[in-house]
């Protein structure tokens, strides 16, 4: 690869436009050849990858990032930046899984829509963009209140859950934002997001227990608890504490590593050592899965079991103690 060729690749996640390759002296027939050889893939047009890179892009996450740049290079307009959620895929907040999702890019200017792309025309008032990854993009608070105005509740709210994880975005920044987008399109939703979104919550199956658990009129459950008993300790997904019940949402995937260097066997078996130990202390554990959110049958079976643990508070002396917490970034080992 021309040096040229591959300085400008390294500063653009692997893309290099038609005016990278003019300035290394490739032309246009020489990427054609390169293209059919299936040496490099043309992304839109004149912007190309390496088919090696774009093979090394092992998760959808990235090949996104990937298509984003292209589309900024492409596009041709300063003021353009990745927004919605293109923008939440370059902050890695967990987005949808969607084959081939346009790239989407705000622009104060014009509105354009192309195979592959979504230009919206929409406000980007100063301190509403910045640079990720070296590239353009809405702010992380900005990046949320869009999302919250133009997709669907639980999508959004996800979103917003994620990036209000150890405190990378704050409450009043996602406010300040919201509150400065009166009058647009959306702006009650993302006011609504605003309110429901919380810090503490670890993966989506969380945020979409509280939403179903908030829809069916059932208290709110405490975040950031631990709980001690004999020595073990139980970091909560929720608590209920009148009733002693913690929350726990299974078979979820963490926005960081869950396991802390064990291997899955060992980290469940710990973990089951820590709820026997918590039981014996008189704490109840409410278990749900993604299959209980699956059918109206399957919720509701679970709720019923929530509703029964809550009905009957704890009796007697508490043997274990609780903790609450502002902030969680590391699970106790």
């Amino acid at each position: 690869m021309h040096p040229l060729v591959r300085a400008a690749a390294a500063r653009q996640h692997g893309v290099v436009t038609r005016r990278d390759l003019q300035r290394a002296g490739v032309g246009d027939q020489e990427m054609r050849t390169r293209v059919a050889r299936g040496e490099w893939v043309r992304l839109r047009r004149g912007a190309y990858v390496a088919a090696e890179v774009l093979a090394a892009a092992s998760t959808q996450r990235r090949r996104h990032v990937i298509a984003c740049s292209a589309a900024l290079l492409t596009l041709g307009r300063a003021g353009a930046v990745v927004g919605g959620l293109s923008a939440a895929a370059v902050w890695g907040l967990p987005v949808p899984t969607a084959p081939d999702r346009d790239v989407v890019l705000l622009d104060p200017a014009q509105s354009l829509r192309s195979t592959g792309l979504r230009v919206l025309m929409t406000p980007l008032p100063p301190g509403s963009t910045t640079t990720h990854l070296d590239l353009r993009v809405t702010t992380l608070a900005r990046t949320v209140a869009d999302c919250a105005r133009f997709e669907d509740l639980e999508v959004a709210l996800v979103l917003a859950d994620a990036a209000r994880w150890d405190d990378r975005l704050t409450q009043a920044d996602l406010t300040a934002v919201v509150e400065g987008m009166r009058g647009w399109r959306g702006a009650a939703a993302a006011r609504c997001v605003a309110d429901l979104c919380r810090a503490g919550v670890e993966s989506p199956l969380e945020t979409r227990v509280r939403l179903r658990l908030l829809e069916a009129g059932v208290a709110e459950p405490e975040l950031l608890v631990t709980i001690r008993a004999e020595g073990r300790v139980v970091e909560a997904d929720g608590w209920w504490d009148a009733a002693a019940v913690v929350m726990e949402c299974d078979g979820r995937v963490k926005y960081r590593d869950p396991w802390g260097g064990l291997t899955t066997e060992q980290k469940h078996w710990q973990e089951k050592r820590r709820a026997e130990v918590a039981g014996a202390a008189g704490v109840r554990f409410w278990r749900v899965a993604d299959e209980d959110l699956r059918s109206e049958a399957a919720w509701s079976a679970a709720l019923a079991r929530l509703r029964a643990m809550l009905a009957h508070p704890l009796p007697g002396p508490r043997r274990f103690t609780v903790t609450r917490e502002t902030r969680r970034t590391r699970r106790a080992a």
